[in-house]
């Protein structure tokens, strides 16, 4: 089971799943996240996910890969808060 984490200090030790929610008025779409797999803050895998995503893509398929290859956590990091629980398709079952 996947829990999503919205504080960094929650963060568990070791690997991790992180959408970087970023927001780009030249971009198309404007909002937009970059999916990493990290482990204490470095990129391990960079090339999983080579490329930005739309949110609402970006965090499913966060999901499907954090339960695919064992990783307890994907981190939503959004500090513009462009992307709150009440948009997501899928809600933590802990909340």
């Amino acid at each position: 089971m996947v829990r999503i984490v919205e504080n960094r200090r929650a963060l568990p030790n070791g690997l991790i799943l992180a959408v970087h929610v970023r927001h780009d008025p030249n971009a198309d779409p404007s909002v937009f996240a970059n999916v990493a797999v990290e482990l204490f803050g470095q990129s391990k895998y960079p090339d999983a996910f080579p490329e930005r995503l739309p949110v609402d893509e970006a965090f499913l398929q966060a999901l499907v890969y954090a339960e695919r290859n064992w990783i307890p956590v994907v981190w939503i990091d959004d500090p513009g808060g462009l992307f709150p629980p009440e948009k997501r398709t899928v809600r933590d079952v802990g909340q």
